[in-house]
C-alpha cells in the first residue's frame, strides 16, 4: 500500500508542477502572467483505505477538473470566473472467511476533499458519505464543487 501511495503522490506532484514547467519554455511576459493568474479555483482530494484479514481488498481513487473563463470586463483580466470539481473514493474490505485462529479482520477508509475559488460571488459545496456494510466492507465518497465569479462591476 505504501508503494502505491508514494507513486500516487509523485504522479500528482508531477502533474501539478510539471505541466506548468513544460509549457513555460521561456520567461512569461506580464500579459501572459495576467492570463495565467487571472481568477482562480483550486481543489484537492485525498483517499486512503486499509484492510486486514485472510481476504483483504483496498482501493482508492481521486479525479479533479478545473475550468476558467475569460474576464467579461475589458482591461480587467483578473476578474474572470472559475470553477472546480474533485471527487475521491475509498473502499476497504477485510474478512477472515470464518478461518479459526486469525487476528480480528478490519477495514477503514479516509476521504477528504476541499476547494476554494476567487470572486465576490463564491459557491463552495462539500459532502462526504461513509457506508459501513456487512462482511467487513467500508466505503467512503467525497465531493467538492467550487465556483467563483466577479459580478456587479
Amino acid at each position: 500500500m505504501t508503494r502505491i501511495s508514494v507513486a500516487g503522490l509523485a504522479a500528482a506532484g508531477l502533474t501539478l508542477f510539471g505541466s506548468a514547467v513544460a509549457l513555460a519554455h521561456s520567461p512569461l511576459t506580464d500579459g501572459q502572467l495576467d492570463r495565467v493568474t487571472a481568477g482562480a479555483a483550486g481543489v484537492t482530494g485525498s483517499a486512503d483505505a486499509q484492510a486486514i484479514g485472510a481476504l483483504s481488498i483496498a482501493g482508492t481513487g481521486s479525479n479533479s477538473f478545473l475550468v476558467s473563463a475569460a474576464s467579461p470586463y475589458p482591461g480587467q483580466p483578473d476578474l474572470s470566473s472559475s470553477a472546480g470539481v474533485v471527487t475521491s473514493t475509498a473502499v476497504g474490505m477485510g474478512s477472515n472467511l470464518d478461518l479459526q485462529g486469525q487476528p480480528p479482520a478490519s477495514s477503514a477508509t479516509n476521504v477528504t476533499t476541499a476547494g476554494t475559488a476567487n470572486g465576490n460571488l463564491v459557491v463552495n459545496y462539500t459532502r462526504n458519505f461513509t457506508v459501513i456494510g456487512g462482511g467487513g466492507v467500508t466505503a467512503q465518497f467525497g465531493i467538492t464543487v467550487v465556483y467563483g465569479a466577479w459580478v456587479g462591476f
